[in-house]
């Protein structure tokens, strides 16, 4: 039986696309179940580095259930079932553009925090008109550390308040930067009673054994400045008096102590001209 060249062309066109069709099913199967499971334990991944679970909706929105039978949650009112603002998170499974609620009130949060938190307690929380900071984990609500053995701080609602108390985050803040010297130190408030704390340092110098210990410079600027503006309007020139307070008076400053001490760069006799301030 003679089969013709054309027939021979044909059948080798059909297995080329059976072929390359079950090639292509096969790479699109494993691809996807690859994806699927990839895309399940970056979520799932996500999910269990937060310490915020919630199960109702955030403050201030509606949750009402959508087409496909999810709860979700609305920035708006609902009628007939239907948001009439905007839909901000889901309390069952992530949709398409929209995250759960417990990832929406992480973010929410790290966006409220980011410019007040210190560094070293960069988890913000809330509860209503109290806030602050802590560098643990927070309670799955948001609303408080879960430990209170956990390091934090408070945000107050009054100036004098973040200026004065120790545990304010505004002192956290000005704690955390606060430069004693380039040795290795321990840095404690110092309590001066209606301003601002200043910061105290100690350490040891290895080379001599000595025990070194200072205020740091900006610390005691704040805290004279906050004393002369609500006391002492008058006394503006404080800085340009310190010049004259003697050698072993500028001593309990941390840059003097870092001058004269540590890197022995200056001695006694010239820290009397030196200007601290």
């Amino acid at each position: 039986m003679k089969v013709s060249v054309a027939w021979i062309a044909v059948g080798i066109i059909v297995g080329i696309i059976l072929f390359f069709t079950v090639q292509g099913v096969t790479i699109y199967e494993q691809f996807k179940n690859e994806d699927s499971k990839e895309g399940f334990q970056s979520i799932q991944g996500f999910q269990d580095t937060l310490d915020i679970k919630i199960t109702t909706c955030p403050a201030d929105s509606t949750s009402y259930v959508d087409g496909g039978g999810r709860t979700v949650c609305c920035d708006g009112t609902v009628a007939n079932g239907k948001c009439s603002g905007a839909n901000i998170c889901s309390l069952s499974e992530p949709i398409a553009g929209l995250p759960t609620c417990s990832v929406w009130l992480d973010a929410y949060l790290e966006n409220k925090g980011a410019r007040r938190c210190p560094n070293t307690m960069p988890r913000y929380y809330e509860d209503g008109p109290k806030a602050g900071c802590t560098a643990g984990s927070r309670n799955a609500a948001g609303t408080a550390p879960a430990s209170t053995t956990n390091k934090f701080c408070t945000l107050y609602n009054l100036q004098e308040d973040a200026m004065i108390k120790k545990d304010s985050c505004e002192n956290q803040k000005f704690f955390d930067n606060a430069k004693c010297l380039s040795i290795p130190t321990t840095k404690t408030f110092l309590d001066w009673g209606g301003v601002p704390p200043p910061v105290h340092c100690t350490g040891i110098d290895t080379g001599s054994l000595t025990p070194l210990s200072c205020i740091d410079d900006s610390s005691f600027a704040r805290a004279i400045d906050y004393w002369a503006k609500k006391y002492n309007p008058q006394f503006t020139n404080w800085r340009e008096q310190s010049v004259g307070w003697g050698a072993m008076w500028k001593m309990n400053f941390c840059s003097a102590v870092q001058k004269v001490t540590v890197n022995k760069s200056m001695n006694l006799s010239q820290l009397e001209s030196y200007a601290v301030f």
